[in-house]
């Protein structure tokens, strides 16, 4: 069991509307007013971009991430497997490697040739957005909670290191915990580290 981060995906930041270079103009007479009874409708520029109603004035780059299925700590077991199953299938379905005989959605991350690039890229809208409490970019806390998720999985017997980057972990030794087992304590210890205060 390996745990993944994969916050070093690139990220657009929300798009932010913004007028720049916006000239208001004033009227210099002409107006049909009288000198003190103030601006009339003519004499105030209005600051409307031209485009039709209900269109943004400034179109932003569409996310990369946009389409992509996003995964919650409280995401069921048949959920996740799910969105995974559709990911492999389609990598495989684009030629990438798998390696069947440790089961239908085991993907070869060893294979670098271009057709497996090329899947990847082909089925990048099919790879599931880990939870945002687990997305470093998303969450200031990611670096704290996930070494009190650490020391969760060892309290709980699993025996795991954390890689020096806290991008994921791997054994100290055999586990004698069965897969079940150690998904559970997987998941409990995420809800506990990653869900267990307001950020």
């Amino acid at each position: 069991m390996t745990h993944f981060d994969i916050a070093g995906r690139s990220r657009v930041p929300g798009a932010a509307a913004f007028l720049a270079g916006a000239v208001l103009l004033t009227g210099c007479g002409g107006s049909g007013a009288s000198e003190g009874d103030g601006p009339t409708r003519q004499d105030v520029a209005s600051l409307r971009s031209g485009a039709p109603d209900g269109e943004a004035t400034a179109k932003a780059a569409p996310s990369p991430d946009a389409g992509r299925p996003q995964l919650r700590l409280d995401s069921s077991d048949a959920e996740r497997n799910r969105y995974w199953h559709l990911y492999a299938m389609c990598l495989k379905e684009h030629g990438h490697k798998m390696l069947p005989a440790r089961g239908p959605d085991s993907v070869d991350d060893t294979d670098h040739s271009a057709t497996a690039r090329a899947a990847v890229k082909a089925c990048a809208n099919r790879l599931p957005l880990q939870p945002p409490e687990m997305d470093r970019a998303s969450n200031p806390h990611y670096d704290d909670d996930f070494r009190a998720y650490v020391k969760c999985l060892n309290r709980e017997g699993l025996e795991v290191t954390a890689l020096p980057d806290d991008s994921g972990w791997t054994y100290d030794g055999n586990s004698t915990m069965s897969a079940a087992q150690q998904s559970q304590v997987d998941r409990s210890c995420t809800l506990e580290a990653f869900g267990g205060r307001a950020k």
